[in-house]
């Protein structure tokens, strides 16, 4: 099958079917097994800094026809800080009963949603982080006719309480998030972000984010593909904080790799090292600002079952 004919989308098929969603070359299968395990190690390569992270363990688990098991098990590593870390999640979701508004499917979901966040900074580099986050998740999804593959979109709230290395505190988030699949191997990913912050230098703090990936991906064999992607993350903050803004752009090239080992097997890989990256952060006290060349390689294998 060529892949510019899969228009199916994970999230999507984590709310409706409950099936095991896949993302091969940059664009998503669905099978009919249960589970599905990943491990890759990566490397990031921007502005003179190097970064380490390998994924010990990400997938999902059916655990029956209403329930599902979500994790996501990473190990960091900052060379230029000397700083390595964990960033992990772990969420338990229930299907919710299907709504039919506006001559359209709504699916639902909600349960426990758990971000252990910690990182070991070398002694003369500053003081350890901590920002673990326990939350009440709560999700919508639906789709609509946006784009020749269509658009799947919907919205999630959390209610967390915050552990921190400073002060505990709480959060509210308010996030719409989709996908529009827009045909000849454009795809655009997106996440906006409404949270109300009461933790750490946070009292009483909004923070807007925007999170975008927009990747064009073109097959260049069953095994191999070219895609082109750029991502924005950008933050604004507002009243009672001393983080004011960040923004991230890197855009480029890159080639992916997939091989099936068996049914259930396969190894990928996905080598990006033309790119460009731009960095800046802003708070009360400074603003810094960099740009270079940006290095992304991913390699690992999956395991369906």
């Amino acid at each position: 099958m060529n892949i510019k004919q899969i228009v199916y989308i994970f999230f999507l098929f984590n709310m409706t079917s409950f099936a095991v969603g896949r993302e091969i070359l940059n664009f998503y299968i669905e099978e009919s097994e249960n589970n599905i395990y990943q491990n890759y190690g990566e490397l990031e390569s921007k502005a003179g800094k190097k970064f380490y992270k390998w994924k010990i363990g990400t997938g999902s688990s059916n655990l029956n026809e209403n329930w599902i098991f979500d994790y996501d098990i990473e190990k960091k590593y900052d060379k230029e800080e000397n700083t390595d870390g964990w960033e992990n999640t772990f969420s338990l979701s229930r299907k919710l009963t299907e709504k039919e508004i506006f001559g359209k499917s709504w699916y639902m979901d909600i349960g426990p949603y758990v971000k252990y966040n910690v990182s070991d900074i070398a002694g003369d580099f500053g003081e350890d982080f901590k920002e673990n986050k326990y939350s009440l998740r709560y999700r919508v999804r639906t789709n609509s006719d946006l784009g020749l593959g269509g658009a799947y979109w919907g919205v999630d709230f959390f209610i967390s309480s915050i552990d921190t290395n400073s002060r505990d505190g709480y959060s509210f988030e308010g996030n719409f998030t989709g996908n529009i699949n827009l045909g000849y191997g454009f795809q655009n990913f997106f996440t906006i972000y409404n949270e109300y912050l009461d933790y750490a230098n946070n009292r009483g703090t909004y923070l807007f984010r925007v999170e975008n990936n927009f990747r064009w991906t073109y097959d260049l064999s069953e095994k191999f593909a070219l895609s082109i992607d750029s991502e924005i993350d950008s933050y604004n903050y507002f009243r009672n904080t001393d983080q004011d803004k960040s923004f991230k752009f890197n855009i480029g090239p890159y080639i992916l790799y997939s091989q099936d080992i068996t049914d259930e097997f396969r190894i990928f890989a996905k080598v990006g090292v033309v790119g460009y990256n731009f960095e800046e952060v802003k708070t009360k006290f400074s603003s810094v600002s960099e740009s270079g060349l940006y290095i992304k390689i991913r390699c690992g294998f999956e395991y369906i079952f």
